[in-house]
């Protein structure tokens, strides 16, 4: 082989040969580029899990507290219905007894109007039947006002009763009101797994502070 033949072989070879290895190395420093890029990505994607967790934890937090005002709040409003029924139930029963004790005195009343005017009849000297007959409407006059009265107490005291029942039904019906704004049990936060791949961060599970 003429001299300048072999001189152009061997430096297509030596060419050849510089072009093999430049793109083995750049082939080489793509992949390297490729796994950084990868592994950068799995590392952002690993941050967000944690930051998506960490924000599940705080509304959980959030919810919870805010669950423990409300059934807080429906503890004392549900007391505040009881003292106010208990009010109600009371100024009743306040009423029962004025009512009572105004049946009383006029039953006592009704009983001492019948035996003056009976003493007026036999004070009075007559005779006869018709002593008899004075007596006896005297004593017609008196049940007649002790049943009169005996009516007046029923009549105050069956209001009274539905009065006291419909208090009951306005305070149940005032607890059922509060207990039905109350909102369910909070749910535990469901974290979505972590990215699966290289470079694991090896992040821990968020912590709760209540404090």
């Amino acid at each position: 082989m003429p001299a300048t033949a072999l001189a152009v072989s061997q430096a297509s070879l030596a060419i050849s040969a510089a072009g093999t290895a430049f793109s083995i190395m750049a082939a080489n420093q793509q992949a390297a580029f490729a796994k950084q890029q990868a592994n950068i990505q799995h590392a952002n994607a690993q941050r967000q899990a944690q930051f998506d967790r960490e924000a599940q934890v705080t509304k959980h937090m959030g919810d919870v507290r805010a669950q423990q005002a409300q059934t807080v709040a429906a503890t004392k409003q549900i007391h505040n219905n009881a003292l106010a029924a208990n009010t109600a139930w009371n100024a009743e029963q306040l009423k029962v007894d004025e009512a009572r004790s105004k049946a009383a005195f006029k039953a006592q009343e009704i009983y001492a109007k019948s035996i003056g005017a009976k003493g007026t009849v036999l004070a009075s000297g007559q005779t006869g039947q018709s002593v008899g007959l004075l007596a006896m409407d005297a004593e017609r006059q008196a049940g007649l006002a002790q049943a009169e009265e005996n009516a007046s107490l029923r009549s105050a005291l069956d209001a009274s009763e539905v009065q006291a029942q419909s208090i009951g039904l306005q305070n149940q019906s005032a607890n059922n009101q509060v207990l039905s704004s109350l909102s369910g049990p909070v749910a535990a936060p469901q974290f979505a797994p972590m990215p699966v791949g290289g470079n694991p961060l090896d992040l821990a599970i968020p912590e709760y502070q209540w404090t």
